[in-house]
């Protein structure tokens, strides 16, 4: 599934900052490593850094570490704080280059910290990246393209705003997935508090003898690289997503993110242990207490809890089911049952049993799980430590597997076996590795004659005791839409290279997780960040990985109506956070704000962006909240009064406003019970009054609930 280009950067981090990195110590000059290649000193390393950025005098702690790996060798350098105030700047350096890897820093804040409107524009920040860029990429920086995007900035109550950048490596004028730059600015003091370049001085392909983007599109059409599938969303929640209804999706996925190699015209084949990085992807007659508890009375549901557990099947009749199927030595103990909802059974029960002897050479253990409610196996899994210990037996071959695994899925599920295919690409190359003793096999569950993938039936077959040692079904009852209101392929197609032409570029080819080879390909355009492998098969629409259109995701608002609105600066920035877009690139300061504009404003602010919230879904959901007593009209024109009520509630202030007696206030045209309000909002600078008037019936326009909202978030209250 492809990802979009802002959140490149916290993935770099993860990835560069858990390198294994074996300390040597602070004090230490040029580690020996047996490499002449080793050129730059810590001292040096410790000059480099220090003269390109600034490390505050607060971080009087430091430490250093050196890393070989994979033909890479990095000083890490780390300054932290003493005490119990919080602040690090960490920077990696190249032990042969002298080239800074990366840059992180972060400065706790002591107390309750409250949210600041940003001291510099995004252009400006974007101009202090470049600069850093330019200076620390030097050559490099010549290939070097920006990576322009509408990634909203969230307004974060919690913590610092940073602007976040990317440039993109190009050789022969052709994009190098995988290879970047990435910077952040602090939007409040402008210097920039992190950065990273991903650069591999591998050999880079010719462009000659390629065919050309009409080829690649013929080539990608005739191999059919677009496969129609049924998807389910992953939930979020799954035990109550299960309880409630689900929705499976008729998609159009790209098979292996649609690679055609660049020279041949066929579809990029990857062997066990290879993957392509790019930018986007990296694809119980009752005893005496008892009678006692019989006069407690129950909850209605506690009571449905008590009849659904009695139509389950007992533990002695779970633990048959497993025996059925599964040889339980005479040896072993039962050291555990479990009754639980279980989330592959989409809430339904599942008992879970375990046996086992005690550790040694000869330990084994045994789990399995069954369906509370059918006694169906669900899952199983055998360990000995003594298995063919001694090598003694000879191993059969991945064919001789494949059958018996086949035979045991037709024994234990004859219906089931018949609605199963195997995915060959997750075992025809592994069974290549001469160290394998076993192989496990994956059986997708195929639904009107094309793939649900979240369902399978997963096996494993011990090459050498010719024994299943796991097996594992994983299988929903669950309504799927119709083939026939999927597109044409043809037409998903065309929908497809109108919004990603295809597209040539190099991509990093790794294998056994190190970076090995650049690959030539054509792939369908990711430029954009409205698109992604996976397409709803009857609108063609793009979807993210919870399968919501990526037409209706936030994105940053650039309002060209603003220009010496008194409000501007706090208009760009709830613009910049993906608010207030209902007008296109149009805020329309003056206009009246309605409630559903005001309270979906607060609500995502608060909760983040959820998709395809109808007018009535926000003013639902702002009730739940506390914001809202009564049942307003999403229409309705918010007033001043209104707005103070609904920020206090967001504070968290309302307790304090019910104080009345507590306010002295010296207006006039506020009733003495809504006074608390009226006085907080205006105290704390959110809204505007004159003198003895705070005029409660005048409507708030647009630009004046920016201003408003923002001088909330400065308070520091949150609810």
């Amino acid at each position: 599934m492809k990802r979009h280009h802002w959140f490149i950067l916290p993935l770099v981090f993860v990835l560069i900052f858990q390198l294994p990195v074996p300390l040597l110590g602070a004090d230490m000059g040029t580690p020996q490593t047996g490499s002449a290649e080793t050129k730059i000193s810590l001292e040096q390393a410790l000059q480099i850094v220090k003269q390109n950025f600034e490390i505050s005098k607060e971080l009087i702690e430091f430490t250093s570490s050196f890393s070989n790996y994979q033909s890479r060798q990095v000083w890490s350098l780390d300054w932290n704080t003493s005490g119990s105030s919080g602040g690090n700047f960490s920077a990696q350096v190249d032990a042969v280059s002298g080239e800074i890897l990366s840059i992180y820093s972060w400065q706790s804040v002591q107390g309750n910290q409250a949210y600041t409107l940003p001291r510099i524009t995004p252009e400006q920040a974007r101009q202090v990246a470049e600069t850093t860029v330019q200076k620390l990429t030097g050559p490099k920086y010549a290939k070097l393209k920006f990576l322009e995007n509408k990634a909203i900035v969230p307004i974060n109550l919690y913590g610092e705003t940073v602007y976040s950048y990317n440039w993109q490596r190009f050789e022969n004028g052709i994009p190098f997935q995988g290879n970047l730059v990435s910077v952040q600015v602090s939007a409040s003091s402008g210097k920039v508090t992190a950065y990273n370049i991903i650069w591999n001085d591998l050999k880079i392909p010719e462009v000659n003898n390629i065919i050309n983007a009409g080829r690649a599109t013929e080539y990608f059409n005739t191999t059919k690289l677009l496969e129609l599938q049924y998807f389910l969303a992953p939930a979020y929640k799954p035990l109550i997503t299960a309880q409630n209804s689900e929705k499976v999706q008729l998609v159009y996925t790209l098979k292996n993110g649609g690679t055609i190699d660049a020279f041949t015209g066929k579809p990029l084949v990857l062997n066990s242990g290879q993957w392509l990085f790019t930018n986007d992807r990296a694809l119980g007659g009752l005893s005496s207490a008892e009678s006692a508890a019989k006069s407690i009375l129950l909850t209605p549901q506690e009571q449905k809890e008590i009849a659904e557990n009695a139509k389950l099947l007992t533990r002695e009749k779970a633990i048959e089911a497993v025996k059925q199927w599964v040889e339980i030595p005479s040896n072993v103990t039962l050291k555990s049952i479990n009754l639980y909802q279980d989330y592959s059974l989409r809430g339904g029960k599942v008992w879970s049993f375990e046996w086992g002897t005690p550790s040694g050479p000869r330990a084994q253990t045994i789990n399995a799980r069954v369906n509370a409610a059918s006694g169906e196996l669900i899952s199983f899994s055998v360990y000995s430590s003594s298995a063919n210990a001694d090598g003694s037996l000879n191993a059969i071959t991945s064919e001789q597997a494949q059958t018996i695994a086949q035979d045991f899925i037709r024994k234990i599920q004859p219906t089931k076996s018949q609605q199963v295919k195997l995915n060959a690409d997750n075992t025809a190359d592994s069974v290549k590795s001469a160290e394998l003793t076993s192989i496990t096999f994956n059986y997708e569950r195929i639904v009107n004659g094309i793939l649900f993938p979240s369902n399978n039936i997963s096996i494993t077959v011990d090459l050498q005791t010719k024994k299943i040692t796991s097996y594992y079904l994983n299988w929903w009852n669950l309504d799927f839409p119709q083939l026939s209101e999927a597109m044409s392929p043809a037409k998903v197609r065309e929908i497809l290279f109108q919004a990603r032409p295809m597209q040539l570029t190099y991509v990093l080819l790794y294998d056994q997780g190190e970076a090995k080879e650049v690959r030539l390909i054509y792939q369908p355009s990711s430029e954009s960040s409205q698109t992604s492998d996976l397409m709803d098969a009857r609108t063609g629409s793009f979807l993210d990985f919870q399968g919501n259109s990526l037409k209706d995701q936030p994105q940053a608002h650039i309002f060209t109506d603003i220009a010496g609105n008194t409000a501007e600066k706090e208009i760009t920035v709830l613009g910049m956070a993906g608010l207030f877009g209902e007008y296109g690139s149009q805020f329309r300061p003056t206009e009246n704000i309605t409630a559903s504009a005001f309270l979906r404003a607060l609500y995502t602010i608060k909760n983040g962006s959820e998709n395809n919230l109808s007018d009535t879904d926000v003013m639902k959901k702002a009730k739940e909240e506390g914001w809202i007593q009564d049942n307003l009209a999403s229409s309705q024109i918010v007033t001043k009064e209104l707005c103070s009520q609904i920020i206090v509630r967001f504070l968290g202030l309302e307790k304090i406003a019910a104080l009345n007696p507590l306010f002295q206030t010296s207006f006039d045209d506020v009733p003495f019970e809504e006074c608390g309000y009226a006085s907080l909002a205006t105290g704390l600078g959110i809204l505007k009054a004159d003198n003895s008037k705070f005029y409660p019936l005048q409507p708030m326009t647009r630009a004046d609930t920016a201003y408003a909202l923002i001088r909330a978030f400065e308070t520091g209250f949150k609810s």
